[in-house]
């Protein structure tokens, strides 16, 4: 471990520190291992996970050193900007105390950001963990075929494979980051290739995911935009434009989810004209009327919204006395967000995602395509959920985002010690990246 450390030096560091305890930090890398394992798979693993992971990185010291890696990075400063905004939001909420704390419990996963950026100082374990999550992925997938063929027990049906906009969330970015592998010469790249196309062709056919895919779609143009730029925006849209012609007409499951979607936006408008009935069952027509509410309630609090875990509450007084079923959230985080902290906490949000797409341009290629392709994954899956808020999705946010992202905080901190004020050169980083 002594070795990892003479990497990375300490930022004006004037005197030695004695030696790390190799076990702490192995602790810190090895449950980061593991967390990026579950992201695909059942929650409680992920909970265990995310216990391990705090636990060991408190057990890590060398508290000025994490300093200045959670310094160097500006996502860690918005994240813990938003976290303490919605720690904020609780002395003023109109939530109940059991919203309030529900609430706050599911937003201290931000937390994750700054902890992973400060205790991930090696290459080589972020590297596995980034490995260990495309691991957990092809092990989900194939659990979701043997669910498909029913060759599992009807009774783990709802166990081995996780809710399906989670899934569809998760697969969708695995699909994508194993294609992008793909580009990258070596001699596995036919099979990064075959894995994403096999995930690809679950999510379409077996599941019922529309988040995924539209996901799916986002990123077939997004990886084409990386690889050819403008001409690829072209490129990516038609592949997109095919395959969902494909899938819907071809594919039964898509196909009967796409003609869901219609009934749902014709029962939505049949009920917006006549107020007759209610929209109970009908997911796309709850969304929109979700989304209308959630505008009315930002329009009575614009600037610090209602508070943290206030919008059941608030949301229930707005629609009292109608035939509007109550919300806990808008499934759309942008608004969640917006109700709860205002226009503040909307701004700290997009701020978050700015910095971390600013952020990842410091990175290799691959590691900066990978960390954009987080980010449009999240803000795609975003309009239609309140994915900070989900707990699985929400975990994959913010430990791929914290994984990814504690490369910059090592390159900051070799940039400052070669006394350089200019970004490290490209072939620096594909060295870097070599050595990743």
């Amino acid at each position: 471990m002594a070795c990892a450390h003479r990497d990375h030096p300490m930022t004006q560091q004037p005197l030695a520190q004695p030696p790390l305890a190799a076990g702490h930090w192995r602790l810190v890398d090895l449950a980061a291992v593991f967390m990026a394992f579950t992201l695909p798979l059942p929650t409680a693993l992920g909970s265990i996970a995310t216990v391990l992971l705090l636990l060991s990185w408190l057990l890590s010291r060398r508290w000025g050193e994490q300093f200045q890696r959670w310094r160097a990075v500006p996502t860690a400063l918005w994240a813990t900007a938003l976290l303490l905004m919605f720690v904020i939001g609780t002395t003023y909420s109109a939530g109940t105390a059991h919203g309030v704390s529900n609430f706050m419990g599911k937003y201290a996963k931000l937390l994750l950001i700054p902890v992973l950026i400060m205790a991930l100082t090696h290459p080589v374990w972020r590297r596995r963990a980034i490995h260990a999550f495309f691991l957990g992925a092809v092990i989900a997938t194939a659990l979701s075929y043997l669910r498909f063929f029913n060759w599992v027990p009807a009774s783990l049906h709802e166990s081995v494979v996780q809710g399906h906009i989670h899934f569809g969330t998760i697969m969708a970015f695995a699909a994508y980051g194993l294609a992008r592998k793909a580009f990258e010469p070596g001699r596995w790249r036919w099979l990064w290739a075959a894995i994403a196309l096999w995930m690809t062709f679950d999510l379409l056919y077996v599941n019922i995911a529309r988040t995924g895919y539209v996901i799916v779609f986002a990123l077939i143009v997004l990886l084409a935009w990386q690889r050819f730029k403008l001409r690829g925006l072209v490129i990516g849209a038609l592949g997109a434009a095919v395959l969902a012609g494909v899938a819907f007409t071809a594919f039964p499951v898509a196909k009967t989810r796409l003609e869901l979607a219609v009934q749902n936006i014709q029962q939505y408008q049949q009920f917006e004209r006549t107020r007759d009935g209610n929209l109970n069952t009908n997911s796309l027509g709850l969304r929109l009327q979700f989304w209308h509410n959630s505008l009315r309630l930002i329009a009575q609090h614009p600037i610090a919204g209602t508070g943290t875990g206030s919008l059941h509450e608030e949301y229930g007084k707005l629609v009292a006395g109608t035939h509007t079923l109550d919300a806990v959230n808008p499934h759309n985080e942008y608004l969640s967000t917006t109700v709860q902290l205002g226009v503040i906490g909307l701004a700290l949000l997009l701020g978050m995602g700015i910095a971390a797409w600013r952020d990842g341009r410091k990175l290799p290629a691959i590691e900066r395509d990978t960390l954009h392709g987080v980010i449009v994954t999240i803000a795609v899956g975003s309009l239609f959920n309140s994915l900070l808020l989900d707990v699985n999705e929400g975990r994959f946010f913010v430990v791929m985002l914290g994984l990814l992202l504690a490369a910059v905080a090592s390159l900051a901190r070799q940039h400052a010690n070669d006394g350089s004020s200019s970004p490290p050169a490209p072939r620096v980083a594909r060295m870097l990246d070599g050595a990743d």
